[in-house]
C-alpha cells in the first residue's frame, strides 16, 4: 500500500503533522508512506523513522512538472491533506490518481476528493480536527505528541556555537530560550517587554537568554539598546533543527505563539506561550499540559510584564 500525507503550509502546522504521519505508520506498518511538504519545512521529517519518502512542495506554480511527475510515480492508493493553503494542492492529490483522496470539506475543490469532514461549531482543536480526519478514514488516533527525529549534526551547532558562549560567560546555571516575533505583528509581544523578562529571570533564576529566530529578527534584537552578548545570545539563521537543539537543552521557553511555540512542545521544553488575536483552545498545547502554560490578550501588547513574570514563577514551580 502507497500512502500520501500532504502537510504543505507553516512550521507550526508542519510539527503538528508528526503525530498523524506516526498514527499512519502504527495503522499501516507495511506500507511506503510519503510526506508531501513543504520545501522549507522538509526538514522537520528528517530522520523520521515513519516516512519512507520526502516530497518537497516548492510553492503555487513552482517546479509543476517535477511535482507533478513525481506524484504520478507515487501510485498511491490513499491521500490524506493533513494542512494546506495553496489552491493547487486538491487537483495536485487528484492528479495522483489515489481512489481514496481525503481532506477537508470547507476546500473550494472538495468535490475532488472522496472523503471530506466540516468543522465543528464551535471549533475544536486544530490537531483534534486533523484526529477526526484520520479516523473517519479508519486510522485510529491515540497520542497527539509531537515529535523530532533530532541527531549528533543538530547538536553540532549547539556545541560549535551555544556552548562557547555559555562557557565564556560563565553561565554555569544555563538559559532560558525566548522568542518574540510571530506570523504577523498582532501576533507580537514588545521586545523591550521580553529584554524586562530576561533581566528579571537573571535576577531571580541566574539564567541566560537565547532568542530563537531568523536572521532578520537576530538582527532586531542585537540592536536592541538592551542587547548584552554577555548574556544574550541571537546566532539567527539557524536551521529549523538547530533551533529545535537550542530550545531542548534551554531551562524553559517564553514565546509567542509561533513556530519556534511548537518546536517547544515537541522537544518537550517547558513553554509559556502568549496568544493575542489567536486562541489557545485552538492552537495551544494539546498535550503534556502540566509542562507548558499558556496567557492570552487581545491586543497582545495589552498583556504586562508583571502578568507575564507571575505566570513564568508558576511555571518554574512546576519544573
Amino acid at each position: 500500500m502507497n500512502i500520501l500525507l500532504v502537510s504543505t503550509t507553516a512550521l507550526g502546522d508542519t510539527v503538528m503533522a508528526t503525530p498523524f504521519l506516526r498514527a499512519v505508520r502504527k495503522r499501516h506498518p507495511e506500507a511506503r508512506i510519503t510526506m508531501f511538504a513543504h520545501v522549507r519545512r522538509m526538514e522537520i521529517f528528517s530522520g523520521n523513522p515513519h516516512a519512507d519518502r520526502l516530497l518537497p512542495y516548492f510553492g503555487k506554480g513552482k517546479g509543476l512538472l517535477r511535482t507533478l511527475a513525481a506524484l504520478r510515480r507515487g501510485r498511491f492508493d490513499l491521500a490524506i491533506i493533513l494542512h494546506a493553503n495553496d489552491p493547487d494542492i486538491v487537483p495536485l492529490v487528484r492528479w495522483t490518481g489515489a481512489p481514496m483522496r481525503v481532506g477537508w470539506g470547507e476546500s473550494r475543490r472538495a468535490r475532488l476528493l472522496t472523503h471530506t469532514i466540516l468543522r465543528t461549531h464551535p471549533p475544536e482543536h486544530f490537531m483534534l480536527h486533523k484526529k477526526r480526519l484520520l479516523e473517519s478514514v479508519g486510522i485510529p488516533v491515540d497520542d497527539l505528541r509531537t515529535e523530532l527525529f533530532l541527531d549528533a549534526e543538530d547538536e553540532g551547532m549547539f556545541h560549535r556555537e551555544a556552548f562557547p558562549w555559555l562557557k565564556k560567560a560563565s553561565l554555569t546555571g544555563g538559559y532560558v530560550a525566548m522568542h518574540a516575533f510571530g506570523s504577523r505583528s498582532e501576533k507580537w509581544w514588545p521586545l523591550e517587554n521580553f529584554f524586562e523578562m530576561a533581566r528579571r529571570i537573571r535576577e531571580r533564576q541566574g539564567l541566560a537568554t537565547a532568542f530563537i529566530g531568523d536572521a532578520e529578527s537576530a538582527l532586531l534584537i542585537r540592536r536592541h539598546p538592551r542587547f548584552d552578548p554577555a548574556l544574550h545570545f541571537a546566532p539567527g539563521g539557524c536551521s529549523i533543527r538547530e533551533s529545535a537543539v537550542l530550545i531542548r537543552q534551554a531551562c524553559g521557553m517564553l514565546t509567542t505563539d509561533s513556530g519556534p511555540m511548537h518546536l517547544a512542545f515537541a522537544v518537550r521544553c517547558p513553554t509559556l506561550g502568549l496568544f493575542g488575536p489567536t486562541k489557545p483552545a485552538l492552537h495551544g498545547p494539546c498535550f503534556d499540559q502540566e509542562r507548558h502554560l499558556v496567557l492570552a490578550r487581545d491586543p497582545l501588547a495589552a498583556l504586562t510584564v508583571e502578568e507575564v513574570a507571575a505566570a513564568w514563577d508558576r511555571l518554574a514551580a512546576r519544573r
